[in-house]
């Protein structure tokens, strides 16, 4: 079932809550925007685990050869983007009163459309998170494939 359009998400609160209902309409979008943020922290959590990790073990993990030099650089740095990106990009703050609208139809589409570009953001950050991983997840393989003391380290370097 593909996403409803905004309209039809305006008009499906406008027919659970009623037009007149205005707390309960807020209250109901308040949640979603709850939602959102609380992913968010836990991406930056994730983000921040990556981090410390690599300042434990990053050195010895880059010290394996270029190719898991490169991975874990790009893997890190990577991360550390897409945390800035949902930072910039979800974490920044509008209050729901401070949005435009004199009737409930208009300042729903705008808070929805607020509330869509902040899930954009989200999905860009979650994405470059996942590649970041994966980057510095392969470099932990190359690193556990090519010890430091495999007699042949040295012609991989």
């Amino acid at each position: 079932m593909p996403n409803p359009t905004q309209q039809e998400e305006i008009d499906r609160i406008i027919q659970i809550y009623g037009r007149d209902d205005i707390r309960s309409i807020m209250e109901a979008v308040e949640r979603q925007f709850m939602v959102l943020h609380h992913r968010s922290q836990v991406l930056l959590g994730l983000s921040g685990i990556v981090i410390t990790t690599t300042g434990f073990s990053g050195r010895l993990i880059a010290g394996t050869n270029d190719v898991a030099k490169w991975l874990i650089i790009s893997g890190v740095a990577l991360v550390m983007i897409a945390a800035v990106t949902v930072c910039y990009g979800v974490l920044h703050l509008r209050w729901l009163t401070q949005h435009p609208g004199t009737q409930v139809e208009h300042w729903l589409s705008t808070t929805l459309a607020y509330r869509d570009r902040k899930t954009r953001f989200y999905r860009v950050g979650i994405v470059m998170t996942m590649v970041g991983l994966g980057l510095y997840v392969a470099s932990i393989f190359v690193m556990l494939w090519w010890p430091l003391d495999f007699p042949g380290i040295n012609s991989i370097r």
